[in-house]
Protein backbone atom coordinates (compact mmCIF):
# COMPACT_ATOMS: atom_id res chain seq x y z
CA UNK A 1 0.00 0.00 0.00
CA UNK A 2 1.08 3.53 -0.79
CA UNK A 3 2.47 5.36 2.09
CA UNK A 4 0.01 8.07 1.18
CA UNK A 5 -2.92 5.86 1.77
CA UNK A 6 -1.87 5.68 4.89
CA UNK A 7 -1.80 9.35 5.94
CA UNK A 8 -5.31 10.70 7.66
CA UNK A 9 -6.82 13.66 7.38
CA UNK A 10 -8.50 14.76 10.56
CA UNK A 11 -10.70 17.39 8.87
CA UNK A 12 -12.55 15.54 6.38
CA UNK A 13 -16.38 15.59 5.16
CA UNK A 14 -19.19 13.38 6.65
CA UNK A 15 -19.51 10.43 3.89
CA UNK A 16 -19.30 7.00 3.38
CA UNK A 17 -15.38 5.74 4.34
CA UNK A 18 -15.33 8.07 7.12
CA UNK A 19 -14.67 7.92 10.88
CA UNK A 20 -16.70 10.28 13.59
CA UNK A 21 -13.44 11.79 15.21
CA UNK A 22 -14.94 14.56 17.04
CA UNK A 23 -17.59 16.30 18.38
CA UNK A 24 -18.47 19.99 19.03
CA UNK A 25 -18.69 21.43 22.10
CA UNK A 26 -20.56 23.95 23.68
CA UNK A 27 -17.97 26.56 23.53
CA UNK A 28 -16.73 25.69 19.85
CA UNK A 29 -13.77 23.43 20.37
CA UNK A 30 -13.75 19.52 19.72
CA UNK A 31 -13.49 17.18 21.85
CA UNK A 32 -11.39 14.58 20.22
CA UNK A 33 -12.83 10.70 20.53
CA UNK A 34 -10.39 8.61 22.33
CA UNK A 35 -10.88 6.81 19.22
CA UNK A 36 -12.44 7.28 16.08
CA UNK A 37 -15.75 5.46 15.69
CA UNK A 38 -16.91 4.25 12.11
CA UNK A 39 -19.71 5.87 10.55
CA UNK A 40 -22.67 4.38 8.65
CA UNK A 41 -25.51 5.39 5.75
CA UNK A 42 -28.00 5.67 8.35
CA UNK A 43 -25.78 8.17 10.67
CA UNK A 44 -24.84 10.05 7.93
CA UNK A 45 -28.26 10.20 6.26
CA UNK A 46 -29.37 11.45 9.89
CA UNK A 47 -26.95 13.97 10.52
CA UNK A 48 -27.62 15.60 6.92
CA UNK A 49 -31.03 15.38 7.73
CA UNK A 50 -31.60 19.10 9.65
CA UNK A 51 -30.30 22.53 8.59
CA UNK A 52 -26.83 22.37 10.15
CA UNK A 53 -23.92 20.32 8.19
CA UNK A 54 -22.81 17.75 10.03
CA UNK A 55 -19.04 19.05 9.92
CA UNK A 56 -20.85 22.10 11.85
CA UNK A 57 -21.30 19.85 14.74
CA UNK A 58 -18.63 17.04 14.23
CA UNK A 59 -15.33 16.25 12.53
CA UNK A 60 -14.15 13.80 10.88
CA UNK A 61 -11.16 11.77 10.00
CA UNK A 62 -10.76 9.58 6.01
CA UNK A 63 -7.80 8.85 4.41
CA UNK A 64 -5.80 12.40 3.05
CA UNK A 65 -6.29 12.44 -0.79
CA UNK A 66 -3.63 14.98 -1.36
CA UNK A 67 -4.14 16.60 -5.06
CA UNK A 68 -7.95 15.27 -5.14
CA UNK A 69 -8.45 17.99 -2.04
CA UNK A 70 -8.79 21.82 -2.59
CA UNK A 71 -6.88 22.60 0.66
CA UNK A 72 -3.67 20.80 -0.82
CA UNK A 73 -0.85 23.49 -1.89
CA UNK A 74 0.86 20.63 -3.77
CA UNK A 75 3.36 19.60 -1.22
CA UNK A 76 1.30 19.82 1.94
CA UNK A 77 -2.24 20.62 3.38
CA UNK A 78 -2.60 24.50 3.34
CA UNK A 79 -5.42 23.94 5.88
CA UNK A 80 -2.49 23.15 8.83
CA UNK A 81 -0.20 25.75 7.85
CA UNK A 82 -2.58 28.40 8.37
CA UNK A 83 -4.00 27.19 11.48
CA UNK A 84 -0.95 26.82 13.43
CA UNK A 85 0.33 31.04 12.60
CA UNK A 86 -2.61 31.27 14.96
CA UNK A 87 -1.21 29.35 17.76
CA UNK A 88 -0.08 32.83 19.57
CA UNK A 89 -3.99 34.34 19.87
CA UNK A 90 -5.36 30.72 20.64
CA UNK A 91 -6.13 29.49 24.68
CA UNK A 92 -3.83 26.13 23.94
CA UNK A 93 -3.03 24.20 26.42
CA UNK A 94 0.50 22.53 27.04
CA UNK A 95 -0.75 18.70 27.09
CA UNK A 96 -1.83 18.00 23.73
CA UNK A 97 -5.30 16.09 23.57
CA UNK A 98 -5.65 12.21 23.33
CA UNK A 99 -5.39 11.10 19.50
CA UNK A 100 -5.99 7.98 18.57
CA UNK A 101 -5.15 9.27 14.73
CA UNK A 102 -1.80 11.34 15.48
CA UNK A 103 0.54 7.98 13.99
CA UNK A 104 -1.13 8.68 10.53
CA UNK A 105 -2.60 12.59 11.01
CA UNK A 106 -1.77 14.57 8.09
CA UNK A 107 -1.37 17.87 10.25
CA UNK A 108 0.90 16.19 12.78
CA UNK A 109 3.27 14.71 10.27
CA UNK A 110 3.10 17.66 8.88
CA UNK A 111 3.80 20.43 11.69
CA UNK A 112 3.89 18.50 14.70
CA UNK A 113 3.01 19.11 18.48
CA UNK A 114 1.88 22.29 16.90
CA UNK A 115 -0.86 21.06 15.03
CA UNK A 116 -2.35 19.35 17.95
CA UNK A 117 -2.46 22.54 20.04
CA UNK A 118 -4.99 23.92 17.43
CA UNK A 119 -6.94 20.79 16.68
CA UNK A 120 -9.42 21.14 19.02
CA UNK A 121 -10.13 24.52 17.79
CA UNK A 122 -10.91 23.76 14.17
CA UNK A 123 -14.22 23.15 12.95
CA UNK A 124 -14.29 21.94 9.84
CA UNK A 125 -17.57 23.78 8.26
CA UNK A 126 -17.40 27.14 9.71
CA UNK A 127 -20.26 29.87 9.65
CA UNK A 128 -20.97 33.73 9.37
CA UNK A 129 -22.13 32.44 13.29
CA UNK A 130 -18.59 31.02 13.84
CA UNK A 131 -17.01 34.07 12.41
CA UNK A 132 -19.06 36.46 14.27
CA UNK A 133 -18.39 34.32 17.68
CA UNK A 134 -14.65 34.34 17.14
CA UNK A 135 -14.78 37.86 16.20
CA UNK A 136 -16.26 39.21 19.36
CA UNK A 137 -13.87 37.15 21.45
CA UNK A 138 -10.41 38.08 19.89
Amino acid sequence: MKEANKILCPSSKCKPGSRLLGVRQDDGTVAILPSPLDIDEKFISKVNNDDIRPEQKFRFTNKCIENGCSQWTGKSCGVIEKLVSYLDVLPVKEALPECAIRPQCRWFRQSGVDACKVCTFVITEVTEQDNSRAASTA
